[in-house]
């Protein structure tokens, strides 16, 4: 057999673009189409800053002949054509929020509006393989948005050893990239420079997936405050977990919780002080840190968010989906942006 062939749907986002200049460099997978409708019939590299893609940009991708459709889309636009995708056999990846909540009823809410294919939720996996998370089995990988990735690998272990109690407030920041290429006047430079800005208090879009993933991995319901913050860095996210002692403090013991879950993994890291977001730029890197103030235990997850929040984890997720390597073709450092 050969090797899988690829199609990329979103490709000139930053991280749809990411991801096309990772896979390029794939060993075992063949990268053969790539969509965008706001640049079809140009060629990638002319696109894109920093590309070395010759294939044309199309419309829509062609599901014929592709083993693999992994799209980068804006919400919701991937449920529109998933369905055309996996009746040609298609195994689909989708970066963004189109299957990563259970409930239909929950994307009006979150999403503006109806979710265009409610019958495809149900065979929906949302993946994160080093917890288990998901199913290699899955048509359709759902992967978690950055702040979730974050905020769900800090915290999981914890909350599956009982030591805490069942609620975690989380305090999210990241950097400029986050809100994409045709992000508007508020993200100007001249904006940002200097400044922090909180957003999405009374609610942001990746708390309920973070709920419904640390409750279903914890197997009892979870709690989650989450206030994300946009900081003046183009690159990475920080996201410190606040979560309450069950029955007083035991550091030692979650330690060993923490060396469990990722002591074999080659991208989640447990450090001994907390590290800045540079770190994890331009990799698929997450660096953990654990402590204690009073009554809380306090997590330190730091990552990409182009990188282990989206494109890096896509690759991640191929691999483990299709029993590749799980470090092939994660080694580029992309320079764009």
């Amino acid at each position: 057999m050969g090797s899988p062939r690829v199609g990329v749907a979103g490709a000139t986002g930053y991280a749809g673009a990411e991801l096309v200049g990772l896979l390029l460099e794939h060993p075992s997978v063949q990268l053969t189409q790539v969509s965008s409708r706001s640049q079809a019939a140009r060629a990638h590299r002319e696109a894109c800053a920093g590309s070395l893609c010759d294939l044309e940009l199309t419309e829509e991708l062609d599901p014929t002949g592709l083993e693999v459709v992994i799209s980068a889309q804006s919400a919701l636009e991937a449920a529109a054509q998933a369905g055309a995708w996996l009746e040609s056999g298609a195994l689909v990846i989708d970066i963004s929020a189109d299957f990563r909540l259970r409930g239909p009823e929950l994307y009006p809410t979150w999403y503006g509006r109806e979710h265009p294919a409610p019958e495809l939720l149900r065979e929906a996996q949302l993946t994160i393989p080093e917890l288990e998370l998901g199913s290699r089995g899955g048509r359709i990988l759902a992967l978690p948005g950055c702040f979730a990735t974050a905020a769900i690998l800090a915290t999981a272990p914890a909350l599956r050893s009982r030591l805490v109690q069942p609620s975690v407030v989380v305090d999210g920041k990241t950097g400029i990239s986050g809100a994409g290429r045709g992000a508007g006047p508020a993200y100007l430079f001249s904006e940002l420079d200097e400044a922090v800005l909180p957003y999405a208090v009374p609610g942001h879009r990746h708390q309920p997936e973070i709920q419904q993933a640390l409750s279903e991995l914890s197997r009892s319901p979870v709690e989650v405050t989450f206030v994300p913050h946009l900081v003046p860095m183009t690159r990475g996210i920080c996201v410190p977990c606040y979560l309450r002692w069950e029955g007083g403090p035991a550091l030692e013991r979650v330690r060993e919780e923490y060396q469990l879950a990722y002591g074999a993994s080659p991208f989640v890291h447990l450090v001994e002080a907390p590290v800045p977001t540079k770190l994890a730029s331009r990799t698929n890197h997450t660096f953990i840190h654990l402590n204690a103030q009073g009554s809380h235990l306090v997590v330190e997850a730091v990552l990409d968010n182009l990188g282990r929040g989206a494109a890096w984890q896509a690759v991640q997720a191929l691999n483990w989906r299709l029993g590749l390597d799980p470090a092939a073709g994660i080694g580029r450092a992309p320079q764009w942006p």
